[in-house]
């Protein structure tokens, strides 16, 4: 699939699904982080059997206040997006772009090496740039349609947020699936953004295990 049905997160989910059959791993815990969150719920919704456990970090899952910001409608236009992307996107985001990962992980500090060891600019090229407005201007959509459906998961699920989290708000999104999903757990940890998994990354690693640990107290049942 290509294009404006790719950036759709229940197909995404399907072609996930699927790849972990052909690896020969049919059923898995999920782990997703920010946008990665919307993708693993649809799967834990619409393909049961590959979704154990879910471990959401940082996760996007409702709708917010103001919708998707301009740049990503414009991005994603089939007409103006290339020219957006081609013109403004790479200049302006070069000179952003230290401020813009920092806000990522503020107020804790940007992991040194991260811009250099992620190839962090590439993701201005225009081609990315569009395929990745593309999915998040769809995504709004979207989740409007799934969040209802949230109080029908019947699986293991941890959520995990930084407690000053600007990028995703926690109140919204975080709160909102501990609400909506019955036995969800939920850790915040303090003086964290919107990346907590890389400097906390053994309590990341200890909910994925406690998921682990659910899952197979349910599968003993």
């Amino acid at each position: 699939i290509l294009g404006r049905e790719a950036a759709s997160p229940a197909a995404q989910a399907r072609l996930i699904a699927e790849a972990m059959k052909a690896a020969g791993a049919p059923r898995a815990i999920i782990v997703a982080h920010s946008l990665g969150a919307v993708v693993a719920l649809n799967m834990a919704l619409d393909q049961k059997d590959a979704a154990r456990g879910l471990v959401l970090v940082s996760p996007v899952s409702h709708p917010w206040p103001g919708g998707v910001n301009w740049t990503y409608r414009v991005g994603a236009h089939p007409l103006w997006g290339p020219l957006f992307s081609h013109l403004i996107v790479m200049p302006a985001g070069l000179a952003r772009l230290q401020a813009s990962i920092a806000g990522i992980f503020a107020p804790a500090a940007t992991p040194p090496g991260f811009v250099e060891d992620t190839a962090a600019p590439l993701v201005l090229r225009p081609r990315e740039y569009q395929d990745n407005a593309l999915d998040v201007a769809t995504l709004y959509d979207f989740v409007v349609t799934q969040a209802p459906r949230y109080p029908q998961l019947a699986l293991p699920v941890a959520v995990i947020t930084g407690d000053t989290d600007s990028v995703v708000l926690r109140h919204i999104h975080s709160d909102g699936l501990v609400r909506d999903i019955k036995g969800a757990s939920l850790l915040v940890i303090k003086g964290e953004g919107h990346a907590p998994h890389f400097g906390h990354a053994a309590e990341v690693v200890a909910m994925v295990e406690e998921v682990a640990r659910r899952v197979e107290s349910v599968s003993s049942r």
